[in-house]
């Protein structure tokens, strides 16, 4: 009897142990890493991210695991049933329709957005807004005009995240006259430092003098390309090299390394392409940014996940801008929200995380 006892305790033993040393690679259907993936608990508290090789490093103490990322459907996983430590992702097939209508002096682009912030006790804010985005053409002049709803903890925590977030959401999720990709290929000076190289599996590797910093993934036959890219890192090395005095180049990247231990800001971009890999400012699919920290004040760990979809595409005149302006020119509501992202096609959060997000608005009403 002792015996049979002490070997269930080894067995039990060993499965913890196995549990708290696993490393787990998140890949998708064609067998590539999927970087910047948020793990969350069944109950909606924060666990890690995936990094730039799709790897987690470190679920200590958990079983039971959810993965989210914008370009993929979110999946729950029991970490025993994981089988040589790789977990595969399903594509949302997230795509944006084409335009039948020839081209006229305005485009017009409606993105969806929506931000949350989780820390180490679950969901604390959430803000879901819609942009409608006019690029005149002629002028290379693009415009926007925002409606959002979001809620929190406290009133002093939607208040502050609203104004820090605010002026994110209108540098993130509006249109971009440069794609990421642009910007990166260009060498246009702000980004001497770095390098695109294919290696041995079709991606082209983003890289400084020091490390790996993204991937390119181009999708001819799909129509896409998507672009991944660790911001607070390739910032990070330009802000030391840029340096020109060595012992403050030693003591800024000496303050940087230990900032790199409590913060990381992570972007995941995708556009559609044509045959010849070319897109334009009208190509925007989706995006997601990641903003990795730890509190201050609570020391608990956190991540802002902003998100961005395009929803709507369309060339039109100056009378029709005018229409459709004054046609989103409503006040939404959380179900409104709700509602769109349905109608539209959008990839949903995973269930348990809109559960939590659910009572946030119940909580402010």
């Amino acid at each position: 009897m002792l015996k049979k006892l002490f070997l269930t305790c080894f067995i039990v033993l060993l499965s913890v142990v196995s549990i708290k040393a696993q490393r787990v690679l998140v890949i998708d259907s064609d067998g590539m890493p999927i970087p910047y993936v948020t793990v969350t608990t069944p109950d909606g508290k924060y666990v890690a991210s995936t990094d730039i090789d799709g790897w987690i490093e470190n679920l200590a103490g958990h079983t039971t695991i959810t993965l989210s990322q914008v370009a993929y459907k979110p999946l729950t996983v029991n970490l025993a049933e994981v089988v040589d430590g790789v977990i595969t992702m399903e594509d949302a097939e997230y795509v944006l329709p084409d335009m039948v209508v020839k081209p006229k002096e305005l485009l017009y682009v409606q993105t969806y957005y929506r931000v949350t912030q989780i820390d180490e006790d679950g969901p604390v804010y959430y803000r879901a807004g819609i942009i409608d985005n006019t690029y005149e053409r002629a002028k290379d002049k693009l415009s926007i005009k925002e409606k959002s709803i979001s809620a929190a903890e406290s009133g002093l925590l939607k208040f502050t995240l609203n104004t820090l977030v605010g002026g994110m959401i209108k540098d993130l999720c509006k249109l971009h006259k440069q794609s990421t990709y642009q910007k990166v290929t260009s060498n246009d000076g702000k980004w001497a430092h770095v390098s695109v190289t294919p290696d041995s599996t079709g991606r082209q590797v983003i890289s400084d003098s020091e490390s790996v910093l993204g991937y390119i993934d181009e999708d001819k036959p799909g129509g896409t390309r998507t672009v991944s890219l660790n911001l607070w890192l390739l910032n990070k090395h330009r802000d030391i090299a840029n340096e020109k005095n060595e012992k403050k180049k030693d003591k800024k990247q000496a303050e940087l390394e230990v900032t790199e231990q409590n913060s990381e800001h992570s972007f995941f971009e995708v556009y559609r392409i044509d045959e010849n890999g070319h897109s334009s400012i009208g190509d925007f699919v989706m995006q997601q940014s990641l903003h990795r920290g730890e509190l201050k004040r609570t020391k608990k760990k956190y991540i802002l996940i902003i998100e961005s979809f395009a929803t709507e595409k369309a060339y039109i005149d100056k009378k029709e801008f005018k229409q459709t302006r004054k046609d989103n020119d409503v006040d939404k509501s959380y179900e409104d929200m709700l509602r769109y992202e349905k109608a539209h096609n959008i990839p949903p959060l995973a269930p348990h995380l809109r559960t939590q997000i659910d009572k946030l608005f119940v909580k402010g009403q």
